[in-house]
């Protein structure tokens, strides 16, 4: 299982996490489960990852959104549909405090 740091780019996931905040990951993807914050290939530009919460999963892939309760501040899944398991790269831990 291998950490890494993930930094919060922009609002889609406010008020859970805000802009510029640091994220401790795992590599160790068993643990998918509806609810889970994860890192992922962003399906249409596969040079940005993209952080949000899985809102549903299934064997082949993953729906997720963003946290902002406004639907407009977040491309997530409503735009670019399911993203597939094998785009993941991690699972949010925790976040480091400053």
């Amino acid at each position: 299982m291998q950490r890494f740091i993930a930094v919060v780019s922009g609002d889609s996931m406010w008020p859970t996490y805000t802009d510029g905040q640091r994220l401790e990951c795992t590599s160790d993807l068993q643990q998918l489960v509806v609810g889970s914050v994860v890192v992922f290939i962003h399906p249409l530009r596969s040079h940005l990852r993209a952080i949000k919460r899985i809102k549903d999963i299934d064997e082949k892939s993953l729906f997720v959104e963003g946290d902002h309760p406004d639907p407009l501040a977040s491309e997530d899944s409503h735009n670019f549909g399911r993203i597939p398991r094998s785009n993941v790269v991690g699972i949010v831990l925790d976040f480091e405090s400053e």
